[in-house]
């Protein structure tokens, strides 16, 4: 009777590990099953591109072609492979059951597994911050993004006909998807200005970041290219605060919570007094990510974010045969440094999980999906070793930062070369033509706003 994988969660990392295993299943005779809630695989790294696309048609065909550039069908997915040893399961896990090796569907059905990948990815966090989930939109979706795009278009209608006095925008979160959004749709309101659809004064775009700089855990040197790149895009940055209420058309923002032994004169919040009021036509929010309850409901070891804590080698400790990849991992890094101690130097050890982004996931999925299929024989696991990667972050138009090492380089080089970068993902997760194509049908669609 063959023996059954199961993946928990569609995401690049989930959809990774089941083309690594689909040409392998048949001789080692293993049926995958790959369970997500949606029907559709979504790239995230692309969203902002869908929630300030140009597209020509009607408004409901546009927003379709947009999707496509960030959307795989996994029925078709499914069909493509129809006759392998891999399946897909459109439902929701809302239980496991460790001791009979039972995952729960709320469909009512029950899959047994005897290696399980959990894939599962992360949520948006609202921190509990009062009318941020009834008067913000996140960008976590497809369906977020065209939330937000048809916001957009209203706004940019109301401003030509000239009943709308100013358009506002506020960002919340200073992190890749905060700036990489506020890059690029000031980069198509700048397009617009210049085409005389609209007026440079009509608009205003802002972005509210807790951490004393833009993109808190990239090298600074490529947090200060962006920042640079924001200022001369025309977007307002206020650093060191946080928002603290959300109300319909503003958000409060107030300067961060003070650190042991820092002065209020040291923030860089850039307002006088204790609050200060933002109005908003629109608020989107990009200022957190939280974990899903539903491994540490199972009783899986979870750090103190919900993450499920994985040994070196995927295995999560003390279970036999279920691996965590993706954002919902806690794998953690041991950097090797020196500290002053009296008059010498002695050698000291830092941890750090590993920071939830596409490039480590996709890294991550062959090495769990390799241990995945050699723990049901019995087979030595391997070790994933994360390598050394750089830093590429979109800036608006054709123009990117990059950081590597000590090394910084931006405009169109790391723009071309984070295009390849998603070539790439797009490749590993659904083989060499469709990949390519899924890619080159994005590319020449969000260029046109460029």
């Amino acid at each position: 009777m063959p023996r059954t994988i199961a993946i928990v969660g569609a995401s690049f990392a989930g959809l990774g590990v089941a083309r690594w295993l689909e040409p392998r299943a048949e001789n080692a005779d293993v049926e995958v099953v790959l369970i997500d809630k949606r029907p559709y695989h979504e790239f995230h790294a692309l969203l902002y591109e869908v929630a300030t696309g140009a597209a020509a048609g009607r408004p409901e065909d546009c927003e379709k072609i947009l999707a496509s550039g960030v959307c795989i069908n996994l029925h078709a997915y499914d069909r493509l492979l129809k006759g392998t040893h891999l399946t897909f399961r459109c439902d929701e896990v809302v239980g496991i059951d460790r001791r009979t090796r039972t995952l729960q569907l709320r469909g009512g059905d029950a899959v047994r597994y005897d290696a399980l990948v959990l894939a599962i990815g992360a949520e948006t966090a609202y921190y509990g911050i009062a009318g941020l989930k009834e008067h913000a939109i996140p960008l976590k979706s497809v369906r977020d993004a065209l939330r937000i795009r048809r916001r957009m278009l209203e706004l940019l209608d109301r401003a030509r006909r000239g009943t709308e006095q100013k358009i506002s925008i506020l960002i919340g979160g200073g992190g890749a998807t905060g700036v990489e959004f506020a890059a690029e749709l000031a980069n198509y309101l700048r397009t617009l200005v210049a085409r005389g659809d609209i007026r440079s004064h009509d608009y205003e775009i802002a972005i509210v970041e807790a951490a004393p700089r833009l993109l808190a855990a990239f090298p600074e040197r490529l947090s200060r290219m962006a920042l640079q790149r924001l200022h001369r895009l025309g977007v307002r940055v206020l650093l060191d605060a946080a928002v603290k209420q959300v109300e319909l058309g503003r958000a409060i923002v107030a300067p961060r919570s003070l650190k042991p032994g820092e002065e209020r004169e040291q923030l860089l919040c850039g307002f006088a007094g204790d609050s200060c009021t933002l109005e908003a036509d629109l608020i989107v929010w990009t200022g957190g990510i939280q974990f899903p309850s539903l491994p540490r409901e199972a009783g899986f070891p979870c750090d103190p974010k919900g993450r499920v804590i994985v040994d070196v080698d995927l295995l999560v400790q003390g279970e036999q045969c279920v691996f965590a990849l993706g954002d919902c991992a806690s794998f953690t890094q041991h950097h090797l440094f020196w500290q002053k101690s009296g008059a010498g130097f002695t050698p000291s050890r830092a941890t750090q999980p590993l920071p939830p982004i596409a490039s480590i996931a996709v890294r991550e999925a062959p090495v769990a999906a390799a241990n995945a299929l050699g723990c049901l024989d019995g087979y030595p696991l391997r070790r994933f070793r994360p390598p050394t990667l750089p830093s590429i972050v979109p800036l608006g138009g054709k123009y990117a930062g990059l950081a590597y090492r000590n090394w910084t380089w931006v405009g169109r080089g790391p723009w071309m070369l984070r295009s390849l970068v998603d070539l790439m993902y797009f490749c590993s997760a659904l083989g060499l033509v469709i990949g390519l194509r899924m890619w080159w049908r994005g590319a020449r669609m969000y260029v046109q706003n460029d």
